[in-house]
């Protein structure tokens, strides 16, 4: 682990030292290769940490797109291609959750703790 951050209002997150991420990518991203997820020629992998009812801020990314899976769920998250929120969604354990570059998104908790592996 690189770094961790477990002091925000709706949880944390632990970053993971960019040496391990072709394990992470193994554990988390089956099927997926490190080398297509390189867009940027570097890595960020993280575990997201979010508490029952709260949630992240709404937001987006201009120049990278994200993708979570789940590892402990329900989890929601909304999304728009404008700054109007759309429902919120509900993803369960194992699912895969791909925002694109430019997409608003919010990941929500739901009932219990939720887990997400993140790579961008």
């Amino acid at each position: 682990m690189a770094a961790q951050d477990d002091a925000r209002p709706w949880g944390g997150f632990f970053v993971i030292d960019e040496a391990q991420v072709q394990a992470f990518v193994g554990t988390y991203f089956e099927g997926l290769s490190v080398d297509s997820l390189r867009i940027a020629g570097k890595l960020s992998p993280k575990i997201l940490v979010v508490a029952p009812e709260q949630r992240l801020s709404w937001q987006y990314h201009h120049r990278r797109a994200e993708i979570w899976r789940v590892v402990q769920g329900p989890v929601g998250v909304a999304t728009s291609e404008d700054d109007e929120q759309g429902v919120v969604k509900s993803y369960q354990a194992g699912e895969r959750i791909v925002i694109r570059q430019g997409e608003r998104h919010r990941l929500v908790g739901q009932q219990g703790w939720g887990i997400l592996a993140e790579i961008w």
